[in-house]
Formats: C-alpha cells, structure tokens, sequence
C-alpha cells in the first residue's frame, strides 16, 4: 500500500480573539460578562490550579499558556457551549477543550484545592454572614440557603428526575454573598430532596456547624440554614410553609434570586 503523504502536520486556527481582543481590549465589565469572573480573578484562579494545568516539559509544539488553559475551562463552565464553538472561539480543537475540563476538574477535586473555597465557614464568618442576613432580610441567626439543582446526564432510569429528564442532583449551600460553602453531588435525580440531604456529609456533620446562639422572646435560637418546604424542619434547618392556604407561605419570597 502505498505511502500518504499529509499536506501539513498541524491545523493553524487563529487565537486572536484570545490574544488581541480578550487580553488586550477586555475591560473588567467584558471579563465579567464572558467569563463570569474578572480578570484578576481568572489571573488569580490561574495561580491556583498552576500544579496541575500547567504545560508538560518539552513539548513537541509551542504549549498552550496555564492562562489560556483556565481561560477556555472557565468560558466552557460559564456559558454552556458545545465543545466545538468553545474550540473556535479560542482557536484551538474541541479535544483540547475536553482535555482542559478533564485537567481542571479531577486536578480540582484530587489535589483538595476546592476544600480551601468551599467549607464551613468559622464562627466569626458565620455571625458576619448572618449579621447581613438579618440587616437586609430582618432574619436573626440565618448563615446560608440550602437548594438544590440537577445536572444532565446519560444514565440508567433510576436517574430520571420528576421533570422526566436523567440527572444527578447537585444539593448547595450558599451565604448571603452567594458563595457556596457546602456541595453535594452523588444522588439520582429521582431522589428527593430531603433524601439528598439526610446522604450527605452536611446531615452526618451538623453537629460541627458553628454555634452562638441568641435569645428571642424568651427562646435560644442557634445559627440555622433556610430552604423551602421540601425539607426536614430540624434544629439547624429551618423550612417554608408547605400550605399554600397560610397567608405566610411566601415567607421565604424575600430571599434573594439568582437565575
């Protein structure tokens, strides 16, 4: 069988949108709106994921910069691409694009860097949380909203959610800065969200969450959590009505909104 020979070795793809417009033409408002995270952010992030995004040594072609690399996950996480129109838009091809999500998120999970963002937060982050909780809500002793979200996959039945699509659910605490600091993603989607709680490390850990309580109308009230009435009413938990006819069922309506 006769030799191929290839007429080049290497696709060239323009990086220009990367190299002139973002890193040259972008102000902060531009980063925030691509990226979802300013550009000392993304510099910063850039920072932390360096051991394990950084190029391999000698290479057989000109790598591609950590900078770059984070940039790409960054926009693919915050915009919901395909692969391929990630891949155009940065010059470079879509199984670069997956290799750099492989990278970030196991380097992400593996190294425990994502330990030192999202925790419990300490006794005086959690006063200061709900210090702000009750100074704009007129709640006392509130340190975080609990929800949760699904996220798509291709999976057996059991993971068919009630809005008849596969999923595993992605239960999340967040404080009154929208930060999260507990996650927990290993149920079906079929499970309900009570269940979600009950298997997760935050139920088993509860009793390690931070304490001050405070006294109100005769009563101590220790920090809690708010989430709408599919959960438990526990000690730490607090719930929306689930009574559509109580004139107080929205009392949860004045929380803040993300979409």
């Amino acid at each position: 069988m006769p030799q191929v020979t290839r007429s080049c070795w290497m696709r060239v793809r323009s990086k220009d949108w990367w190299e002139r417009v973002v890193l040259q033409e972008f102000n902060d408002d531009e980063w925030r709106e691509n990226f979802r995270m300013s550009r000392p952010e993304v510099f910063k992030l850039c920072d932390v994921v360096n051991p394990f995004m950084k190029p391999v040594e000698n290479p057989i072609r000109t790598p591609i910069p950590v900078q770059m690399r984070v940039a790409i996950v960054v926009y693919k996480l915050g915009s919901f691409c395909e692969y391929s129109l990630v891949a155009n838009q940065f010059g470079v091809h879509k199984s670069t694009v997956m290799k750099f999500m492989r990278l970030f998120c196991r380097g992400m999970v593996e190294s425990a860097v994502i330990h030192k963002f999202i925790k419990v937060p300490n006794l005086e982050e959690a006063r200061r949380t709900a210090r702000h909780f009750q100074e704009k809500y007129h709640l006392p002793q509130v340190i975080g909203c609990i929800d949760g979200t699904h996220i798509p996959i291709l999976p057996p039945s059991d993971f068919v959610n009630r809005k008849s699509w596969p999923s595993y659910v992605l239960q999340a605490v967040v404080d009154n800065a929208y930060c999260f600091w507990n996650i927990n993603c290993k149920m079906p989607g079929s499970a309900h969200d009570a269940n979600v709680l009950k298997q997760s490390a935050l139920f088993e850990k509860a009793h390690q969450l931070p304490k001050d309580p405070i006294e109100i109308d005769g009563t101590e009230v220790d920090f809690f959590l708010l989430g709408d009435p599919a959960y438990p009413l526990l000690n730490w938990l607090m719930k929306g009505y689930t009574s559509k006819a109580n004139p107080r069922a929205g009392v949860f309506q004045c929380l803040p909104q993300r979409g």
